[in-house]
């Protein structure tokens, strides 16, 4: 969910970075998060080492969402009934002349036909044009919390989720609800910056510069959108805050794994558990 749009194509050398992973304790109790993203190209791997560092001292991971799940043909269903117009409402009916156009045009360039978008909505829109500039940019691999859910069924590890798919649907459906014209020439302008973007979003998550992604990767966002930035981030920081202190009074250690942009900002699932006295301290 912009959400699926943070991520670059870069070879660095690591030594002197941080990561986006961190150790959170209060006395003998630890979680570690991690900020993933969701789709990476080839050349990322290996990821970090306090990626493995947390998995390998985690019993149990949790992620944002059912892994496995996302990948069921009742997910794929729920996607078409919740993200598609089935009451014959059309995208020419929901956007002006002008942003129908610029929108068909676009497509046109990267030899797509509009027609074949005829039910979208504007929401499902977004989502598919930066999907398809992400793919054309070698972002075919899976993410980071594809990585580990896998590798955690291997290993026997215990799974679990904040939200179940068919919720994160519901998010990505409240995008633009009232505004589409305005969410699908947001998206139209983004995409043009998206190679650039995916640079400078990749080597923020690589290094766990939270206050650098803060900067030029969320500030505009809630400022353009302040209702579905409130709704795709803050809300939900915030619901997951009690499962997470339920987390640490448990004897078990978990690894969290959750979109990095979750991590930055004065209302980021850090920010909520620091106010609530924990230790916090970034992995390198």
């Amino acid at each position: 969910m912009r959400l699926l749009v943070s991520f670059c194509f870069l070879v660095w050398s690591l030594s002197g970075y941080s990561a986006s992973v961190w150790k959170v304790t209060q006395g003998e109790r630890t979680l570690y998060i991690g900020g993933t993203l969701h789709l990476l190209s080839p050349n990322d791997f290996p990821l970090p080492d306090a990626y493995a560092e947390a998995y390998n001292e985690a019993s149990k991971l949790v992620f944002e969402t059912d892994i496995a799940g996302l990948n069921s043909p009742a997910f794929q269903q729920d996607t078409l009934s919740l993200l598609t117009y089935q009451d014959g409402t059309q995208l020419s009916d929901v956007l002006s002349p002008d942003t129908y156009e610029a929108l068909a045009s676009h497509l046109a360039s990267r030899d797509l036909s509009i027609d074949a978008f005829a039910s979208y909505t504007p929401a499902l829109i977004s989502v598919t044009l930066s999907i398809v500039e992400l793919r054309n940019l070698g972002l075919t691999s899976q993410g980071v919390d594809e990585f580990y859910y896998f590798k955690a069924m291997m290993d026997n590890k215990q799974l679990d989720w904040f939200e179940t798919p068919q919720q994160q649907l519901t998010f990505i459906q409240s995008m633009g609800d009232g505004d589409e014209d305005q969410i699908i020439r947001y998206a139209l302008e983004d995409v043009k910056k998206i190679k650039e973007s995916i640079g400078d979003l990749k080597v923020f998550w690589r290094e766990g510069d939270m206050n650098a992604m803060e900067e030029t990767s969320m500030k505009e966002f809630e400022a353009s959108f302040p209702d579905v930035f409130n709704t795709l981030l803050t809300e939900r920081n915030q619901n997951w805050l009690p499962m997470l202190t339920t987390m640490m009074n448990s004897p078990e250690t978990e690894f969290v794994l959750v979109g990095t942009m979750h991590l930055a900002g004065d209302k980021s699932v850090l920010a909520l558990l620091a106010e609530q006295g924990y230790h916090i301290e970034q992995l390198n």
